[in-house]
């Protein structure tokens, strides 16, 4: 049975603390999928019936360290979809610029000064954005099956 937990901590580096331990059963090398619990429910477009929750995969750790009752994984790969709203920006702007002038100026993606700019994006949606795709204390953790097992030989 694959081992289950939650992330309870971040830490720098890439790195993540997740609430199980050698007493479930985990060791050094084993891959864990993190995502948000609870999943995004999919709902039939015919029937207008829920056929029920996707997960959304966010990352994928290695475990580095193992404790009595924690694992320390390394994040591989963290899950940015967007990048920065900055960059964003940025590549919208040339874009833009290329196919209409450098005149047309992209604005609105939270690069203004914030209360006093309504331009802002966080303003224009109605509070803070939350970027869904980071990891956060409390996302569930499991083991990708198979993935402690070293094939003989290696």
């Amino acid at each position: 049975m694959a081992v289950e937990g939650k992330v309870a901590k971040i830490l720098g580096n890439n790195e993540i603390v997740i609430n199980r331990g050698k007493d479930s059963g985990v060791r050094k090398g084993m891959l864990f999928e993190i995502f948000a619990p609870g999943g995004e429910e999919v709902w039939d477009p015919d029937t207008g019936e829920t056929l029920g929750t996707v997960e959304d995969i966010k990352a994928k750790a290695e475990v580095i360290e193992v404790k009595d009752r924690l694992s320390v994984a390394r994040l591989q790969n963290p899950a940015m979809p967007f990048g920065d709203l900055g960059e964003m920006q940025e590549n919208l702007q040339r874009i833009f610029s290329q196919m209409f002038g450098d005149n047309v100026q992209v604005q609105g993606f939270g690069m203004g000064s914030g209360e006093d700019d309504p331009d802002d994006l966080e303003s224009m949606l109605g509070g803070p954005l939350k970027d869904l795709s980071k990891i956060q204390v409390g996302d569930a953790a499991r083991e990708i099956p198979d993935s402690g097992r070293r094939p003989w030989g290696r």
